[in-house]
């Protein structure tokens, strides 16, 4: 048995990096949250695709036989997501067509420049890599949802400039003659830090995401705070007023008896402002639920809206109360926003739980168009630029916490928002 040669160990190398950058753009096609097997399954498929493509490249050197076997492992490489068949196929077609560009571009630009020496066939396996890589990137930075983060452009500018420089170096050293262990050395390591740079930068993204997201949920959560305070003072008050309630009745019936118009007119007044509270709607027995649920519908009740409820859920769910004040808080004020805007609105809220699953749906009417963009919706009413949609990544980020699905819908100027969460 022969000796791996050169050109097939450069092979080897450059195929592993090629793999990283697939695995790139299967995380930003099919998104990481559709990944339905464990982490480790899918590295396992990753270096299955690497021993048998690499395998039928060495020892079969069959042109044809490649392409198929690529074709039919790139499927199998969707596999641990959760996607459609067709779906699916266009992702293999896709990864397909742009790594025939890129080892187009790469040959024939290197026999450009270089002509037909023995050395092109080494220029393409490694540049066309860096370059299926780079196009990744770019598709990462233009088509991935990102809701909340908007990254510098000169982080991009950084993050995809280091794989045109490693390009351009490793062309310099495959050309200048060096020996064969000092080529295969160091295109390893350009490839190795392209990975780690990416890895690091990646990390720091996440860890800037999640801190900016616990400072938004923060500040949410103090104003909720503050705002059952509120809601909880008014009902204090009203028992205080019900528990004074018998010395009212005996002093209007004095007040009444001595036939005193004028004074009973203004102490019914002043009774009736004292009184002038906000109707209690839902009785679930969870009082913060109830006291911001209660506050809200009040709200819709004010501007006239019909207002349908089914309300079923128990006194303890083992959701985290400030968890539960986010979902409801901005759903419910994003109803309202859209509802000032109209007369005759309709609302309807559904909170059920069963066995171990919640169901929260929330419809409500509004006027003028909703436009999508990424996962944040915009009204089309009085002012486009305004978002319809203001605490839907939180609300999601928070579903996802509970292993839960959020479905958004509009049509017929209704706008539909589904949760499911199992607790």
């Amino acid at each position: 048995m022969e000796a791996i040669s050169y050109n097939e160990v450069i092979y080897l190398i450059s195929n592993a990096f090629r793999i990283f950058a697939i695995k790139l753009f299967l995380e930003f096609f099919f998104f990481k949250k559709n990944l339905r097997w464990q982490p480790w399954t899918q590295t396992a498929v990753l270096f299955l695709y690497f021993i048998i493509n690499s395998g039928v490249y060495l020892f079969a050197r069959n042109p044809v036989l490649t392409v198929i076997t690529n074709a039919v492992l790139f499927v199998v490489l969707t596999l641990p997501y959760r996607a459609s068949i067709g779906r699916r196929l266009f992702a293999t077609c896709s990864i397909f067509m742009i790594g025939v560009i890129c080892e187009g571009i790469v040959a024939r630009t290197a026999i450009l420049l270089y002509g037909l020496c023995p050395k092109i066939e080494i220029i393409t396996y490694v540049v066309s890599n860096f370059l299926l890589y780079f196009i990744i990137l770019i598709m990462r930075r233009f088509f991935i949802e990102r809701e909340d983060i908007y990254l510098p452009k000169l982080h991009w500018l950084c993050i995809t400039i280091i794989p045109c420089i490693s390009s351009i170096a490793d062309i310099s050293l495959i050309l200048g003659g060096y020996e064969q262990w000092v080529n295969v050395t160091v295109i390893s390591s350009l490839f190795i830090i392209n990975i780690a740079f990416f890895y690091l930068y990646a990390q720091v993204v996440e860890k800037y995401e999640v801190e900016m997201q616990n400072q938004s949920l923060s500040h949410q959560n103090k104003a909720y705070q503050q705002q059952l305070v509120v809601i909880r003072t008014a009902e204090d008050n009203m028992k205080r007023l019900q528990h004074d309630f018998k010395n009212h009745l005996i002093a209007i019936k004095e007040l009444s008896s001595n036939c005193n118009t004028e004074n009973f007119k203004e102490y019914f007044q002043a009774l009736e402002e004292k009184i002038d509270m906000k109707s209690e709607f839902v009785m679930t027995g969870n009082e913060s639920l109830d006291g911001l649920i209660n506050y809200k519908l009040q709200t819709l009740y004010d501007l006239g809206v019909k207002v349908e409820l089914n309300i079923n859920i128990p006194q303890n769910i083992n959701i985290h109360a400030f968890d539960e004040i986010v979902i409801l808080g901005n759903l419910l004020d994003n109803a309202i926003r859209a509802l000032q805007e109209q007369e005759n609105g309709f609302f309807r809220m559904d909170f059920v739980y069963d066995r171990g699953t919640i169901l929260l749906h929330i419809r409500n009417s509004f006027l003028g168009e909703i436009k999508k963009k990424g996962n944040t919706f915009f009204s089309t009413k009085k002012d486009s630029n305004e978002p319809h949609g203001i605490g839907l990544s939180n609300v999601k980020r928070i579903v996802e916490k509970y292993s839960g699905v959020l479905t958004i819908l509009t049509e017929e100027n209704y706008f539909d928002v589904e949760i499911v969460m199992y607790v």
